[in-house]
């Protein structure tokens, strides 16, 4: 396939000041030389051979694997790889921005060409997502003019950007999109000797007898159920915290997630374990709200996270256990606007500005159903019993400084109609 022996060279030159790399097999690996956080590429078919590397030099390594007969050449490639990337590129790449692949993939004529609007650029597929603990993207393209069909994945780790890419000849129909997504859901991050860890051997973790174990020492950490109605991959999750007597390392702190079998499925990362008050999971599994802050006080974060990508989707302040799924996509609960000034100066939670607040994941929007003022606090309490509405308590004085006197402070229920979806 001499096209696909062109398009390597032709990564190897544009690719250099970006990276790629594998390895076959710990040890003896070709890529041994490398050091520090790594993908290795397990799982690849005994003719794979090593097309072209790098040597080591210019901190910026990269392997490009084939195997198979195609039309005039191997029948697939696999190009690995690392490299630095720039806060701004990573956003991008998280937001699904498609001008930063200009970076990356695809020559100038490319980009002129119609290939380039046919392209597609989305979250990785939980068969490929499950394998990392990271941020990962997927873009899918093709050349016609050089007859060749690619999958990239892209995993935005600390202090690395990984760039994975799966080429083959279009009309090799014996090679399916479902085939290259097994590729990159086998590659593996490793810590090679050299460099300080700075990853997490995240399936050393696993779940047996309702105790999380790190390989075979138990670590201390209670297990959570996902409520049955909840449905979704994710049937437990933990809090773990990197103590003095505990197996778990520091990069290692943070809410585990696990299947119905016990195996791994998903890590979120923490400064501490205590961050972790509680999680309210969506009613599909897909979203969950962390909710974050001290296990005595009443106000706390809210924090949105995608369970597939682990993206954080919004923060949000508010009143403990205020916060409830109302449908798949939508959440509402009681924000936290601001501190009110009391006269005695005395701390209530009628000294904080509260307002009833939704939030839409398909829209990804905001929206507030009873905001407040000087005079008024909104609590959300839930649906009311028909479900078609919201109901929310309402707080009122007469007097900006009666709010810290309870007995002046007038309550009533009131409904709000709930918005449309999406």
């Amino acid at each position: 396939m001499k096209k696909v022996i062109l398009y390597i060279s032709l990564f190897c030159v544009f690719g250099a000041p970006f990276c790629f790399a594998n390895a076959a097999s710990a040890g003896d690996a070709p890529d041994a030389w490398v050091k520090g956080l790594w993908i290795q590429a397990n799982g690849l078919p005994e003719d794979a051979s090593i097309e072209d590397y790098s040597d080591g030099d210019d901190e910026k390594p990269w392997f490009v694997y084939s195997w198979g007969e195609g039309g005039d050449g191997p029948a697939v490639t696999l190009a690995v790889g690392r490299f630095s990337a720039s806060v701004d590129a990573e956003k991008k790449l998280q937001n699904l921005d498609k001008s930063v692949l200009r970076e990356f993939i695809g020559s100038e004529d490319f980009w002129e060409s119609s290939d380039a609007k046919k392209m597609t650029f989305t979250k990785a597929p939980e068969i490929i997502s499950a394998s990392f603990s990271y941020p990962c993207q997927v873009v899918r393209y093709a050349e016609s003019d050089m007859g060749l069909s690619h999958m990239v994945l892209f995993i935005e780790t600390d202090p690395f950007l990984f760039m994975a890419e799966v080429t083959w000849e279009t009309t090799n129909r014996t090679f399916k999109k479902s085939d290259a997504e097994k590729i990159l859901a086998n590659l593996a991050l490793v810590e090679q000797e050299g460099v300080e860890a700075a990853a997490t051997d995240v399936h050393a973790f696993s779940l047996k007898d309702e105790r999380v174990y790190k390989g075979e020492e138990i670590i201390e950490a209670e297990v959570h159920d996902v409520p049955p109605e909840i449905e979704g991959t994710a049937r437990f999750w933990s809090v773990v915290g990197a103590e003095e007597a505990s197996p778990a390392a520091e990069n290692e702190t943070g809410v585990w997630f696990f299947s119905e079998d016990g195996a791994f499925l998903t890590f979120l990362p923490l400064e501490s374990a205590g961050e972790c008050q509680d999680i309210i999971f969506s009613p599909d599994g897909s979203y969950f709200l962390l909710m974050s802050g001290s296990g005595v006080r009443a106000d706390m974060t809210y924090i949105l996270y995608e369970l597939e990508t682990m993206e954080q989707k919004i923060e949000i302040p508010g009143t403990r256990e205020s916060a409830s799924w109302i449908d798949v996509g939508r959440f509402a609960m009681t924000r936290i606007d601001d501190v009110r000034e009391t006269e005695n100066g005395t701390f209530s939670m009628a000294a904080l500005r509260l307002s009833a607040v939704m939030y839409d994941t398909v829209a990804e929007e905001l929206v507030v159903l009873k905001e407040a003022t000087t005079m008024k606090n909104y609590w959300y309490g839930g649906l009311s019993d028909d479900g078609g509405s919201f109901v929310i308590q309402e707080d009122s004085v007469k007097s900006e400084k009666d709010w810290g006197d309870e007995e002046k402070i007038t309550t009533r229920e009131i409904k709000v109609e709930i918005p449309a979806a999406g």
